[in-house]
């Protein structure tokens, strides 16, 4: 049986749905699973797109997934956390 947890947004501001884990492997993962609700983090997901391609990342290299990582927590209010 699955537990839904709940997360005051680090995004949007509201108490709602969590992720039922962590999105990422390590502690940026956990960050986002702490903080970003499930409707965000679908916001993020599309979003991501854009952004991969608006940049030509290539997500297998290191340095594009950090790249790509920075944006992701600017666009969900994680900076500085």
């Amino acid at each position: 049986m699955t537990q839904t947890r709940t997360v005051t947004c680090a995004r949007c501001g509201e108490t709602t749905t969590g992720l039922p884990r962590p999105p990422l492997a390590g502690a940026i993962g956990q960050l986002v699973y702490e903080h970003t609700c499930q409707s965000c983090w679908d916001e993020w997901f599309e979003q991501s797109v854009n952004v991969i391609n608006h940049y030509g990342l290539n997500p297998a290299l290191r340095e594009h997934r950090e790249q790509l990582y920075d944006v992701m927590k600017e666009f969900l209010n994680l900076t500085g956390m």
